[in-house]
């Protein structure tokens, strides 16, 4: 019973305790005079990222309930959580680099799997977006919570993600039943492999989601690291302005099944795309346009919910839809793999060096122009992977109606 409410509180914990730990790790090694260390950090997250996902997706399409591989893993990641402060304070940069590697490998396969458990239950096109849009709560909820404490540049904020961590294993154990689809198939190499996932590559319009949302990561790679860098530039204050952004996709989470159910995968996710070389475009605009800054910066802001419901949050579903219910949990890891794993490792290392060449000066106004050059290559990125997407990708297969959902 009640398996709606159930899944809106996980959801909502799980982007909590994402929250807690990821959103001021850069912040937190800086105060501990670790700045060096933070691209690091993120490679190594990158890393773990690729590794663990499609593995525990396996393991929950056939041997263990996916709840109960959530509920385990959150229960070890809190230990681990835990301790990294002490890692910090002594300045011990293999241990915290190990240990965060460890956080990667047990928290990053929770993400896919809480979409999983979400499909299991519910029509994915109709609840996944009301569903996932708490997780947009949760979110913006740690990070007030970080800003009023304090907490945001204090290895208190590890602490806080491990408290949040355990009592969200213990919840898990109490969401709905989500048992192997697979648990009575023979096991083989194919599957410690996790190749039944890696087949949905034969499928070319499956193919050519995968590669727009990799090449895309470069674009909002560029968004997502550099804006706050970008902000203080032009006299803004970015943890304020992000919650515009924030609230509009809040916003646009509600209204994507049915603007789904009208217009289908292709159009919803092509406009995605488009919108982010109009918001990068905006960027680069406010760089050099002193009346008019503040009017583009709101406006880049304020197409968040299209730029990432649209087009991420929309390729959830449909990834969902493409996969067998054999090999659910595996396909959620495996585009969290080709998105968060080497799509981040990948763009990260692209805007980086995009960055580092154009981008010299710290102050207006010798800074705008640089910063106006920077912004255009993610329009460009944007640009291609939506022409790209527009010609190539005429899938038909998939039918936006509504699925019987399990019982417990």
């Amino acid at each position: 019973m009640f398996k709606i409410p159930r899944l809106l509180v996980m959801m909502f914990l799980q982007y909590f305790v994402q929250g807690a730990w990821n959103m001021v790790i850069g912040a937190v090694l800086a105060a501990y005079g670790l700045k060096e260390i933070v691209g690091s950090t993120y490679s190594v997250l990158g890393i773990a990222t690729i590794i663990s996902p499609l593995f525990i997706g396996m393991i929950a399409d056939r041997f263990i309930a996916s709840q109960k591989v959530m509920g385990i893993l959150h229960i070890l990641n809190a230990g681990v959580l835990f301790i990294i402060p002490n890692f910090v304070e002594s300045g011990n940069i293999v241990g915290f680099l190990i240990m965060i590697f460890i956080v990667g490998l047990l928290f990053y396969p929770t993400t896919a799997l809480a979409n999983s458990v979400s499909f299991r239950h519910i029509d994915g096109v109709r609840w996944f977006p009301i569903i996932r849009v708490f997780g947009t709560i949760g979110f913006m909820i740690v990070g007030l919570i970080l800003g009023y404490t304090g907490f945001s540049s204090s290895i208190n904020s590890f602490l806080l993600a491990s408290g949040a961590s355990v009592v969200y294993g213990i919840y898990c154990f109490t969401l709905p039943n989500t048992p192997p689809t697979s648990r009575n198939k023979k096991f083989s190499i194919r599957d410690a492999m996790c190749l039944d996932a890696l087949s949905l590559f034969k499928d070319k319009y499956f193919t050519i989601f995968m590669l727009s949302t990799f090449i895309l990561m470069i674009t909002k790679t560029a968004y997502s690291a550099y804006l706050p860098v970008y902000l203080p530039v032009l006299g803004l204050e970015p943890a304020s302005m992000m919650q515009i952004a924030i609230a509009t996709e809040v916003l646009f989470m509600f209204l994507l099944s049915f603007l789904l159910g009208r217009f289908g995968f292709k159009k919803i996710i092509l406009f995605g795309a488009i919108c982010w070389i109009i918001r990068c475009m905006m960027l680069s605009l406010a760089a050099t346009s002193d009346g008019n800054m503040f009017f583009y910066i709101i406006g880049a802001l304020l197409l968040q919910g299209i730029c990432w419901d649209f087009f991420f949050t929309a390729g959830d579903i449909y990834v969902d839809k493409k996969a067998g219910p054999e090999i659910k949990a595996q396909a959620q890891g495996l585009r969290f793999i080709v998105s968060n794993g080497f799509g981040v490792f990948m763009a990260a290392s692209v805007c980086g060096f995009i960055n580092n060449r154009v981008v010299t000066e710290k102050t207006l106004p010798n800074a705008g122009p640089q910063w106006q050059e920077f912004w255009i290559y993610p329009a460009v990125v944007a640009a291609i992977v939506a022409v790209g997407f527009w010609y190539f990708f005429r899938d038909k297969d998939v039918i936006m109606t509504p699925k019987k959902v399990e019982s417990e």
